[in-house]
């Protein structure tokens, strides 16, 4: 059986991934070119001039272009690599390793389980919804493969320690990147999937501000590589993928529902997740791809990323730096502080595996559509938004230190003051029930938070709650016998 991801402590260095330098750009400056006394030039001057012209705006896209720049001078300027690919892919091919391959896909549920097993691609599986969700498809005897290229926006550390888990539970994370096109098509041929459950993406509103390219790399160019892939599979696997909470942007009814516009994104992350839904469109349309998009509302858990609020609080108060907490600037029927609709990892990944179950099958064969296949969207939030005021608070009292907090407007850097999820399409139609309350999931994540990053303070803290709990019932005790 696949161990939990909930535990598993081991050793890390601080949370939080190398501070993004900024590119440098070189900016080319075009002289004036002296006034000519010759007002009817002939001809030959005209087209040498514009010649020249031509040359040097070539010249100037060239050399201003991305893609011609050095790798070498962009590796010595900025600590960073590129957020798409992995520096150290490994080699893919030969038959070991598609034996491998074949294993770890490989369906181990027993016949007459109910349901016939699964064969799932799930990329990004070294990121945390990814991990959470290919080790409870293994628990189950699902096949699972795993893609990842394990980049650096966090600690890469933290990655590879959740692929590490995957490997003993019997997952192969492959390093790969999602839009390696040579790979994805190995990848189909060498298993019939039945299903991908596609979560690799760039996440974070805020680095789009940093690196805005990344976000169209990873959440654009990578779905659509990974499209193209299954649409010429054979047979076309079934795709559930993560969209997001982001893409109700500026929209101002709640609850939100998978009917209310989403025509609004407040930053880069939540367009390109909007533009992914309507390439997924194209792709059901055109090619028949059964799809799923599956609009997280604030996920958090154990083994959970590092740039989202209560992970690097919690690291901040521990550390005894202050904290930011933003409020929002503008009125409405809605509290001055951000809220947000908090939903435990362990209730999101059973909305996973109910997509996937009842993901029906692709039409398409050799690229051709053969009838209409499900496209389907669903929102996956715990519907009890919670002011990140109060967040705090709860881990003030679960860390036992005091947070210095500095309150402060929130900037116009894509954030949105409040999410909630109406869930009742996902309730009934894919048996989503969410059961775990912020203050029942931050206790498991600080748990495995210290045992991961402070063992030692973990080791006290249980020793502590261990005498609490001894010198309440032996109170408990005494008033007992004296009634």
């Amino acid at each position: 059986m696949a161990p939990q991801l909930t535990g598993a402590p081991g050793s890390a260095a601080a949370a939080g991934g190398a501070a993004a330098v900024k590119p440098q750009f070189h900016h080319y400056h075009h002289h004036r070119l002296p006034a000519r006394h010759n007002h009817h030039p002939s001809l030959l001057s005209k087209l040498a001039f514009w010649s020249v012209c031509s040359l040097s705006l070539l010249l100037a896209f060239l050399l201003l272009s991305p893609s011609a720049s050095a790798p070498a001078s962009r590796a010595s300027d900025s600590p960073r690599r590129s957020l798409h690919a992995s520096p150290a892919t490994a080699a893919y091919g030969g038959a070991a390793w598609e034996k491998k391959v074949r294993a770890s896909a490989r369906v181990r549920r027993a016949p007459g389980a109910g349901r016939a097993g699964l064969s799932v691609l799930v990329t990004g599986a070294a990121g945390f919804v990814g991990c959470h969700a290919a080790a409870a498809l293994r628990r189950r005897g699902d096949g699972v493969l795993g893609l990842d290229n394990f980049n650096d926006y966090y600690d890469p550390a933290l990655k590879r320690g959740r692929a590490a888990l995957l490997a003993r539970a019997g997952v192969y994370v492959i390093d790969g990147d999602i839009a390696d096109a040579d790979l994805l098509a190995k990848l189909f041929d060498v298993v019939p999937f039945t299903h991908v459950l596609h979560l690799a993406a760039q996440a974070g509103v805020r680095h789009a501000l940093v690196d805005p390219m990344s976000y169209v790399r990873a959440n654009v160019a990578g779905l659509v590589a990974l499209l193209e892939a299954a649409r010429a599979a054979d047979p076309q696997p079934a795709i559930v993928w993560a969209s997001s909470s982001s893409v109700y942007g500026l929209n101002s009814h709640v609850p939100f529902s998978e009917h209310d516009r989403t025509d609004r994104p407040a930053s880069l992350y939540a367009a390109t997740k909007k533009a992914g839904e309507e390439i997924a469109h194209v792709y059901n349309h055109i090619y028949g791809l059964s799809l799923t998009a599956l609009r997280f509302f604030t996920v958090y858990g154990p083994w959970g990323r590092p740039d989202m609020a209560y992970f690097f609080f919690t690291r901040d108060i521990l550390a005894g730096r202050p904290i930011t907490v933003y409020e929002s600037s503008g009125g409405g029927a809605h509290q001055t502080t951000i809220s947000r609709d908090f939903t435990y990892i362990d209730d999101i990944v059973k909305g996973c595996i109910g997509a996937l179950d009842t993901a029906g099958k692709s039409t398409g064969s050799g690229g051709k559509k053969r009838g209409p296949a499900p496209f389907r969207t669903y929102n996956l939030g715990n519907t009890s938004p919670v002011p990140v005021t109060q967040l705090v608070d709860l881990l003030e009292k679960m860390l036992k230190v005091k947070a210095e907090r500095r309150i402060v407007k929130m900037p116009r850097n894509g954030d949105v003051p409040y999410t909630h999820a109406n869930i009742s399409l996902a309730q009934r139609e894919l048996g989503y029930r969410p059961s775990t309350d912020l203050q029942t999931g931050l206790k498991k994540f600080v748990r495995w938070y210290l045992e991961y990053y402070n063992p030692e303070l973990a080791v006290k803290q249980k020793q502590h709650g261990s005498s609490n709990g001894k010198a309440s019932r032996g109170q408990n005790g005494s008033r007992s016998s004296a009634r």
